[in-house]
């Protein structure tokens, strides 16, 4: 009881504070006669001066906005800066889309060269490796055509075997060839070189940078071989350059959005089909 009848004289007090009553008189400077008078409690005097800021502030924010005072504000970009930025903005927008652009195309490169190439292609299928009877089948409309993987192990000549290949780099294998999760390179992290080779000589069929691989680049040797270099800090090779094995074609790097770390990621296909690359170079 006690307790509430403070409480009751401090909301009291509070109120009484805030009632309390006076008033502002505005005189002449020179005659002193009186020319405004206002009457105000406490309470109101507050509402008062905030008021009073909050017009000032919306009257300020709108000259900021809607003049050029702002321009001399300190670190605000002047018009110049700004069509900059604009500029910029739409050449990013440009580069974003001549990249994506770019990927599609390499990536129908890929398909041309290392991905499903059609059976019927003469360069897939050189006549001369084919028997009378394999030439009969493979005219014969009705023979039912199996998927590329059967029909290149059945038209190919295999007696042709690979050359020795030259390690691209030495190192350490972090991810190997996985065909089962779709990994179909080989990852090696460098053991301190910092330098990309060339596997064996062929000609440069790509040389270029894309979104998600990086500087990325494929040769294409003898044998229906084809090599391809991943995430590659820079290359300095051209297409349609010849280079010899163990040629130097790129830098060692970590460029492109699916690379999480310095690393080659090193691909080997022969007729459309992924091989193993540690089946044929020893890296470490």
């Amino acid at each position: 009881m006690h307790k509430f009848c403070e409480m009751t004289k401090k909301k009291k007090s509070l109120v009484k504070w805030f009632g309390k009553k006076f008033q502002v008189i505005v005189y002449h400077g020179k005659s002193y006669d009186m020319i405004r008078k206002m009457r105000f409690n406490r309470l109101g005097f507050i509402m008062f001066v905030f008021g009073i800021f909050t017009i000032m502030f919306v009257v300020l924010a709108t000259i900021v906005v809607y003049t050029p005072v702002k321009q001399f504000i300190p670190g605000y970009p002047d018009r110049e800066t700004r069509n900059l930025i604009y500029e910029n903005a739409l050449k990013t927008d440009s580069l974003i889309a001549e990249l994506e652009a770019r990927d599609v195309y390499l990536e129908m490169l890929r398909d041309v060269l290392i991905n499903d190439v059609p059976i019927d292609e003469d360069y897939v299928v050189p006549v001369e490796n084919l028997t009378d009877e394999q030439i009969k089948e493979f005219n014969n409309p009705k023979y039912n055509r199996q998927t590329i993987e059967d029909k290149t192990t059945y038209f190919v000549d295999k007696s042709e075997a690979l050359p020795d290949l030259y390690p691209p780099l030495k190192g350490i294998v972090v991810s190997p060839y996985n065909k089962a999760s779709g990994h179909l390179g080989t990852d090696i992290a460098s053991a301190g070189e910092t330098m990309i080779a060339s596997t064996h000589r062929g000609v440069v069929v790509m040389s270029d940078y894309t979104v998600k691989t990086g500087y990325t680049i494929i040769i294409q040797h003898k044998y229906s071989l084809v090599s391809v270099y991943k995430h590659n800090k820079s290359s300095f090779v051209k297409p349609g350059q010849f280079v010899e094995t163990g040629e130097i074609i790129a830098v060692y790097g970590d460029s492109g959005e699916n690379s999480s770390g310095e690393h080659l990621h090193f691909e080997l296909w022969r007729n459309g089909l992924s091989l193993n690359p540690e089946d044929y170079i020893i890296f470490e």
